[in-house]
C-alpha cells in the first residue's frame, strides 16, 4: 500500500513542473490535503510523516470531530471546503476554521458575520466566495457572478469578515483541459474586482486532483487535493 509520504512526494513533483511550465514559483501554490471521509488518523501521519499542513473538510459535523481529536496537532491549518449551510455556522465556528472557501450568498456571509460578532468580536474570518460560472448545472452550488458585486459590498460592511478571493468548482470531466475556459474565467472576474479595491484579492482557490496542473497554470493560488493524497475514501 503507497504511503501519503510517497502519494505526496509525486504530487509535488508533478506542482513544481506544471510552476516550471508557467514561471510560477512553489511558494506562490497552497497546497490543501482534501481529508473528507478519511479518519483523523490519516491526517495526523501526514503531518508527522509530510510537509502538508493544510487540510479541507467538506462537512461541518466531520471537521468538528476531526477537531476535537487533533487538539495535539497545533500546526495544523484547516479550511472549510464543502457547501456551508446558514444552520451549519454556529457549529462551524466552535472551531473557526482558517479560511471558508465556499461562501455563496448574501444570507450565509450575513450569518457568518453575526456570530463571529457575537462570539468572536475582536476576530476576524477568512472567507472566500464561490462562483458558479458558465453552463454548470443550476443546481450547483456558488454564487451568479452578477451577484458578486452586490455580495462584496455586503462584506465590506461587515468588521468581523475578511474577504479575500474566490473560489470554483468546474465541471466533472474526463480531460483536465476541460476546465481551463472556467479558470481563466474567474481569474478574469478576479482581476476585474482588484481594479476598483485598495486592499487587493489575494486567494484563487481551484484545481483538484484532476485537473491541478491546469490551474496553476491558470493562476490558482490554493489547489484542493484528496484522492491523489490520501486514496480512495474510507468511509
Amino acid at each position: 500500500m503507497v504511503s501519503i509520504a510517497e502519494n505526496l512526494n509525486t504530487i509535488e513533483s508533478r506542482i513544481r513542473r506544471a510552476c516550471e511550465r508557467c514561471g510560477r514559483d512553489r511558494s506562490e501554490i497552497t497546497l490543501v490535503g482534501v481529508s473528507k471521509k478519511h479518519p483523523a488518523s490519516a491526517i495526523a501521519e501526514a503531518l508527522e510523516t509530510t510537509s502538508l499542513r493544510h487540510f479541507g473538510e467538506n462537512y461541518v459535523q466531520e471537521y468538528v470531530e476531526k477537531r476535537q481529536i487533533l487538539t495535539g496537532y497545533p500546526q495544523a491549518v484547516y479550511h472549510l471546503i464543502g457547501h456551508l449551510q446558514r444552520n451549519k455556522v454556529r457549529q462551524l465556528l466552535d472551531f473557526p476554521p482558517h479560511l471558508i472557501h465556499s461562501v455563496d450568498s448574501i444570507a450565509l456571509i450575513e450569518t457568518i458575520e453575526r456570530i463571529m460578532a457575537e462570539r468572536y468580536p475582536d476576530m476576524r474570518q477568512n472567507l472566500l466566495i464561490e462562483l458558479r460560472i458558465g453552463d454548470e448545472d443550476t443546481e450547483k452550488t456558488g454564487m451568479d457572478p452578477r451577484d458578486l458585486d452586490a455580495a462584496a459590498q455586503r462584506i465590506e460592511a461587515c468588521p468581523h469578515l475578511n474577504w479575500q478571493g474566490l473560489m470554483l468548482i468546474p465541471p466533472l470531466g474526463q480531460d483536465p483541459e476541460n476546465s481551463r475556459p472556467y479558470f481563466k474565467k474567474i481569474h478574469q472576474i478576479f482581476d476585474r474586482v482588484n481594479q476598483t479595491r485598495a486592499q487587493k484579492l489575494t486567494v484563487l482557490s481551484y484545481g483538484m486532483s484532476d485537473d491541478f496542473e491546469v490551474a496553476i497554470e491558470e493562476g490558482a493560488t490554493h489547489i484542493r487535493i484528496g484522492t491523489a493524497i490520501f486514496g480512495a475514501r474510507q468511509y
